[in-house]
């Protein structure tokens, strides 16, 4: 059993939408690679999500591997929550308005 439950923002399920969506209209290898590596990376913030460091707002940060964009999320006592799925060239910090 984890630590920490993990909870998904509706924003950052959107993201997540959006970009296998992206993925499945160009190649639908790359679009199940990609929803793979996502839901493998949330999952396994649910072991120690404290190994991510925090940024200024106390946000932390996970990047995929193959794809370009980073999982933003909080931790709040035992709940992480994903606050964002965001592409690397998004504009920054789009999701904390």
């Amino acid at each position: 059993m984890s630590a920490f439950s993990v909870v998904l923002a509706p924003a950052a399920e959107s993201d997540l939408e959006e970009a296998f969506h992206w993925y499945e209209g160009r190649d639908a290898a790359a679009a199940n690679a990609f929803r793979i590596e996502a839901f493998e990376a949330i999952d396994q913030l649910a072991a120690d999500p404290m190994r991510w460091r925090t940024d200024a707002t106390g946000n932390r940060r996970r990047l995929l591997k193959r794809f370009p964009y980073s999982i933003w999320f909080e931790v709040r006592a035992e709940t992480v929550t994903v606050l964002a799925v965001a592409h690397h060239r998004r504009q920054p910090g789009y999701w904390r308005r």
